[in-house]
C-alpha cells in the first residue's frame, strides 16, 4: 500500500469510456492507489456500474496499483477489489464482511472528535480533510487547513494518513510536511488539460 498519490475518480457522469482513458492517463503518470467513487448526477448503476468497476479493476491491475471502491461493500466483493473505504456514516469496519479482513480498509477521519469515536483496530490508513476547500465533494464540512493535519497527525500515531481536499500542485507539499503520507486527489488530476503530466507533477 502506497498512499503517495492516491486518485479518486468515478465515470465522469456516466461515460464510462472517458473515465477509463483518464484513470489509464493518470497511472501513466504515476499514481500509486486509485479508488472508484461513483457519485452524483448520472452515477452508474446495477449491471452498468459492475461492468466499469471490472474494467478499472483491469486496469489498475495492469499497472499493479491498488484498486478500493468507495463504501459499496457489494461491489467491491463482486470485482474483487484490493480493498473498500468507508466514511463516518457508511458501514462500521468491524462490521464490514469477513471477506474484508484479508484487504485494504480506508476509513475517513476529519477531526480529533471523529477520531475519538472510530474504532481503528480493522482499518489500514486514515483519509483526512477537507485540508483546503473543494467543490469536489458536496458533504465534506470545513477545511481543517494543515493546522489541522498536523493535529490528526500526533493523534493517530503511526497509522497511515492520507491527506484530502483542495489539494493541488501548489499546496501538496504542505501537506506532506504537515506529516500526510501521501495525498488523495480528484479535480487536480481528472480536470487537468495533460492528466498524465498533472499526475506526475504531484511526485516531484
Amino acid at each position: 500500500m502506497d498512499l503517495r498519490l492516491y486518485f479518486i475518480y468515478g465515470s465522469a457522469q456516466g461515460d464510462a469510456a472517458a473515465s477509463l482513458d483518464v484513470i489509464r492517463q493518470a497511472l501513466e503518470g504515476g499514481v500509486t492507489m486509485f479508488q472508484l467513487r461513483e457519485k452524483g448526477p448520472g452515477a452508474l448503476e446495477g449491471r452498468s456500474l459492475l461492468d466499469f468497476a471490472s474494467s478499472v479493476k483491469s486496469l489498475t491491475s495492469e499497472y499493479g496499483i491498488p484498486f478500493i471502491v468507495n463504501d459499496d461493500a457489494d461491489l467491491a466483493m463482486e470485482v474483487d477489489a484490493d480493498g473498500i473505504h468507508i466514511g463516518q456514516d457508511d458501514i462500521k469496519p468491524a462490521d464490514l464482511p469477513r471477506w474484508f479482513d484479508r484487504k485494504i480498509i480506508g476509513l475517513s477521519v476529519g477531526s480529533p472528535e471523529e477520531l475519538a469515536l472510530s474504532d481503528l483496530r480493522n482499518v489500514d490508513y486514515i483519509g483526512t480533510g477537507p485540508v483546503f476547500p473543494t467543490q469536489s465533494k458536496d458533504d465534506a464540512g470545513a477545511a481543517i487547513g494543515t493546522a489541522g493535519l498536523r493535529r490528526m497527525r500526533e493523534d493517530i500515531g503511526r497509522m497511515p494518513m492520507v491527506a484530502i481536499g483542495g489539494i493541488t500542485h501548489a499546496n501538496y507539499k504542505a501537506c506532506l510536511e504537515a506529516g500526510a503520507d501521501g495525498i488523495a486527489v480528484i479535480s487536480a488530476i481528472s480536470g487537468a488539460g495533460d492528466v498524465t503530466r498533472a499526475a506526475h507533477g504531484f511526485l516531484k
